[in-house]
């Protein structure tokens, strides 16, 4: 599966928030604690097949994403100890190699 790209996502459908009218299950507004009345509720359905389908996609992307930076982070890791092992043990490899040629210190 190629990389999905963030930007490629669709957009959420309105979602409602905190200032929006929720309407209980008797279909009644629920009025605000301001006293104020409340205003005709907005009715949005999302179908469920959508809904599945989008947070498929966003959490695919997500995943993709995640593991893009993890394999980045622990190959950077491997990188910096296999510099170290070589700055450690490459000298001693030298001076080996030096000694049985007959180029003692």
């Amino acid at each position: 599966m190629p990389p999905v790209n963030a930007l490629d996502t669709p957009a959420m459908p309105d979602i409602p928030v905190l200032d929006d009218v929720v309407t209980p299950g008797d279909g009644k507004p629920v009025a605000p604690k301001n006293g104020t009345a409340p205003a005709a509720p907005a009715r949005s359905e999302v179908r469920p097949e959508l809904l599945s389908e989008m947070l498929t996609e966003r959490i695919a992307a997500l995943t993709d994403r995640l593991l893009r930076d993890a394999s980045n982070d622990i190959q950077d890791l491997l990188m910096d100890k296999i510099w170290e092992k070589l700055r450690v043990e490459i000298p001693a490899i030298v001076a080996e190699a030096l000694g049985k040629n007959g180029h003692n210190r």
